[in-house]
This record gives structure tokens, C-alpha cells and sequence, in this order.
């Protein structure tokens, strides 16, 4: 898939916000799982408190749920593991 970059980060943000990790996960897009993970990571920038109060308290409660679903392991790192390893899976000749 070929996102923009913001477009990347709004729909990561939104998946984040919504806790829709695990969609995003069986629908192995997995460009748009490492963000997810990167803005999880990162958390919320301290600097949006004050210019967007309201979405610096969803985006750290946001984090706090991806923490308590079991994601805090899900790295960007992890992702492209992940995605390296299933990539490998995929390409292995099958003997019958």
C-alpha cells in the first residue's frame, strides 16, 4: 500500500485511539502496525497539552490501553520481525 506520510500517521492515530490494533494485525498491514507501535512508543508530545488538550488526554489514555491489551511488546522493531519472518514463511517451497 502507498500512503503519504500523513496520511500514515492519521490513520495510525485513529487505529491507536480506537484500539483497533488487532484488525490492523489480521489484515497484515503491516506499515500501518509499525506506526501504530511507533506512536505508542513514542506516547502523546508534551507540547500537545497545551495546544490540543483533548487529544493529548485520549492519546495517553489511548497508550495506557494499548499497554493493558498486551501491545507493550509490539514494537516498530517487533513489527518488522514479524513481517520478516511471516514474508519468509510465505516464500518457502512446501514439500507434499
Amino acid at each position: 500500500m502507498s500512503r503519504t506520510a500523513r496520511t500514515l500517521y492519521v490513520e495510525a492515530l485513529d487505529i491507536l485511539l480506537r484500539g483497533r490494533m488487532a484488525d490492523v494485525a489480521v489484515a497484515r498491514d503491516w506499515e500501518l502496525l509499525r506506526e501504530v507501535a511507533r506512536l505508542a512508543q513514542q506516547d502523546a508530545k508534551l507540547a500537545l497539552a497545551s495546544t490540543d488538550p483533548a487529544l493529548f488526554s485520549s492519546w495517553r489514555a489511548a497508550v495506557t490501553r494499548y499497554h493493558l491489551k498486551g501491545w507493550t511488546y509490539m514494537t516498530p522493531e517487533r513489527v518488522d520481525a514479524v513481517r520478516d519472518r511471516a514474508n519468509n514463511y510465505k516464500n518457502t517451497p512446501r514439500v507434499a
